[in-house]
């Protein structure tokens, strides 16, 4: 990579960045492209060179955090070792209003209202469904005895909200420390 690309590389993930926490703090249509160049210390045609508009930027987000959203097939491993997995990434990656500890508040919004604003925002956000794509293995490790009786469907979302929220409050809370894996995985696990 040329030391131009490198630059160009930074700058877009610094807009990003910015532009990441005004769509949480301000919603889709309360954000300005204008106050983001302007925090990003760049002209609002700058910014445009990396975004043609804030949908672009928008859909980008979404695009990262889809890519973050995807599942390994787990084919042969315990279905509470496969789930285990899941929380070890999500606390190798969150910390105290971090990118990745934003970029799932950001989701959560993106998954209330993608619909809104953009038809391949909705469409990515279907696609990479992580409560769907793990009911399977909740039924897997209800019949392997691992994991409690109850709603499939239910307890993946429990499991994935407890994540969720717990990402919500990295971002605006500094007081908290990260919870032990053991604690998001007794959710699952039958007693």
């Amino acid at each position: 990579m040329t030391k131009k690309e490198e630059q160009y590389e930074i700058r877009k993930w610094q807009i990003l960045d910015i532009a990441l926490s005004h769509f949480i703090r301000y919603g889709f249509y309360g954000t300005s492209t204008r106050k983001i160049a302007e925090e990003a210390g760049i002209s609002s045609g700058l910014m445009f060179h990396y975004f043609p508009n804030k949908l672009a930027l928008y859909e980008s987000l979404v695009e990262i955090g889809c890519e973050k959203l995807t599942i390994d097939s787990g084919e042969g491993e315990s279905p509470l070792v496969f789930f285990e997995k899941q929380i070890e990434w999500f606390l190798s990656v969150a910390s105290k209003n971090n990118f990745a500890s934003r970029m799932f508040v950001f989701m959560g919004l993106v998954a209330i209202n993608a619909s809104d604003i953009s038809d391949r925002a909705a469409e990515m956000i279907k696609n990479h469904d992580v409560e769907a794509m793990s009911v399977p293995y909740i039924v897997r490790g209800q019949k392997l005895g691992e994991i409690r009786p109850g709603d499939p469907t239910t307890l993946s979302v429990l499991f994935y909200a407890s994540i969720q929220g717990f990402a919500e409050t990295l971002v605006y809370r500094d007081d908290v420390e990260l919870p032990e894996k053991e604690w998001f995985l007794d959710i699952l696990r039958k007693r």
